[in-house]
């Protein structure tokens, strides 16, 4: 059987492109290097590099082991993190900007039951919260965009809470926000602002306006921002409108921040998921938080998405 640090050895050579320089970064000889990559050479029954004028470069037997050995460290590391935080009594949940509004909810409905757990909160993008959970960087995530292979997934846990709309936000005296009905080509005349690649909304939308018929290109793109708050003060501030998560946005509408229309012959009903590793969900202790947090955010989503069908 292979050792541990022989791949971990192995993923070094592949980062530095080197077997001198992977060496140098671990602190011991060439020949030792060269030695545990012939090892797992044999092990695997393949040639895992080939030289270059460069240096070295993965074979494409090579790239197969290295996401086999990614995965199996990740696995590693998940385990330990996991071991760590049942002792310690520790979650992390991150969310995208969907779940804006429940994440902290969640965090106090599980201080009341659980009072000595300590409960992290990350809000990011959708697709870096997906991305922290396959990497074992976070316990569970509530997202609003999941493709087909995190859906299909056989190391992910992934479960409904509900839905979501994507809708226009304009600023309040904007004439958009007295129409009696919003178009898409409304909207493809004015200037939009949208966050960058790493949010769900972002993408969701650009499905979605493919879905309705619209190129995404055709979008007058004013503003690209790094974060959900940007996004409201930028359009609060008349800078443009938007095309953003209809939950996200209910509190900012309902203090007046900004309007809420919803969009004609737009495809923009998507779905909101709990994702977590499935390694995760083996521990009686992390299943029982799982459940409580899939309940209240099943619960929370059907009720503020009645409250917020008022609002557009």
């Amino acid at each position: 059987m292979v050792r541990i640090d022989f791949m971990r050895t192995f993923t070094e050579v592949v980062k530095r492109g080197s077997l001198k320089k992977a060496a140098k970064a671990l602190g011991t000889s060439v020949s030792t290097v060269s030695f545990q990559v012939k090892s797992l050479e044999d092990f695997y029954g393949a040639k895992l590099f080939k030289r270059n004028i460069n240096g070295i470069e993965l074979t494409e037997e090579g790239k197969i082991v290295l996401k086999n050995i990614e995965y199996i460290l990740g696995s590693i590391e998940e385990t330990k993190r996991l071991l760590l935080n049942i002792r310690n009594r520790e979650i992390s949940l991150a969310s995208g900007m969907v779940g804006i509004d429940v994440v902290f909810s969640i965090k106090t409905l599980l201080k009341a039951k659980y009072p000595d757990l300590e409960v992290k909160v990350e809000l990011k993008g959708a697709h870096e919260c997906i991305k922290d959970i396959i990497d074992g960087k976070v316990d569970f995530a509530i997202v609003g965009d999941v493709n087909e292979d995190i859906l299909k997934s056989n190391n992910l846990f992934v479960t409904e809470l509900g839905s979501d709309l994507l809708v226009l936000i304009v600023p309040i005296n904007h004439p958009l926000a007295r129409k009696s009905i919003v178009t898409l080509e409304d909207v493809l005349r004015e200037n939009i602002i949208i966050l960058n690649e790493n949010y769900g909304i972002t993408t969701s939308t650009m499905k979605a306006l493919r879905e309705s018929g619209v190129n995404p290109e055709d979008l007058n793109i004013a503003y690209v921002v790094n974060d959900f708050f940007s996004k409201i003060n930028a359009v609060s501030n008349g800078l443009g409108v938007a095309i953003t998560s209809f939950i996200a946005v209910c509190k900012a509408c309902e203090v007046g921040l900004i309007k809420v229309r919803k969009i004609a012959d737009f495809k923009g009903e998507r779905k909101v998921f709990f994702i977590a590793n499935k390694l995760a969900m083996e521990s009686d202790k992390l299943r029982e938080y799982a459940d409580f947090i899939i309940k209240n955010c099943k619960k929370f989503f059907n009720d503020v998405g009645e409250i917020c069908k008022g609002l557009v």
